[in-house]
């Protein structure tokens, strides 16, 4: 009974551990998503718009946005109509960014970033890990089919944390169950 106990408080140290272990492992890291040639089509949802979805892992946090770009609106659409809309897969959280203000046709290149945690904009993916990236308009002028403008050139990176922890501290976490397993049996063989 006092072995059982023991096993019991180092298997819970162990727990207390590897949690700490896991909160420390969070990373930020970066996804760099080319825009380049992506025709803008139509409204949000709508078939025919160009979307992206990248694997950054399970509830991972979408953080900030950086963007350097170059897009081109036809007449009559104006470049204040495109959007792109960074969600979860299941489009029920997430951000819409606006490249533009200009009301009216043309070309416009534009650069910055916005760190979406000092908005209140932040936002966690899903389990499935996904970031659904949807571009599309806000307002549809040419016909069906048809796109309305096109990003010429250039890119977005996404900053997120990764909720998921580093190969290693699975590893220490499963050295350190090997360790108490060891101690357990030693203590029984006794």
């Amino acid at each position: 009974m006092r072995n059982l106990k023991f096993i019991r408080a180092l298997l819970i140290a162990a727990s207390f551990a590897f949690a700490g272990g896991a909160a420390n492992a969070q990373q930020v890291l970066t996804q760099e998503v080319d825009v380049t040639g992506i025709q803008s089509y139509d409204y949000y949802g709508e078939p025919g718009n160009t979307v992206l979805e990248f694997n950054i892992g399970a509830l991972s946090e979408v953080t900030d946005i950086a963007w350097n770009y170059t897009i081109t609106a036809y007449s009559p659409s104006w470049l204040a109509d495109f959007e792109v809309h960074f969600t979860d897969s299941a489009q029920s959280d997430g951000v819409l960014f606006t490249p533009s203000a200009t009301e009216g046709a043309g070309t416009e290149s534009e650069s910055g970033s916005a760190s979406l945690t000092d908005l209140g904009l932040n936002f966690f993916v899903g389990e499935d890990g996904i970031l659904r990236i949807e571009f599309a308009e806000g307002y549809k002028d040419l016909a069906a089919g048809v796109a309305d403008g096109q990003w010429d050139a250039g890119s977005f990176t996404v900053t997120y944390v990764s909720a998921v922890p580093e190969p290693s501290t699975y590893a220490m976490m499963l050295l350190g169950l090997a360790a108490v397993g060891a101690v357990a049996r030693r203590r029984q063989n006794r």
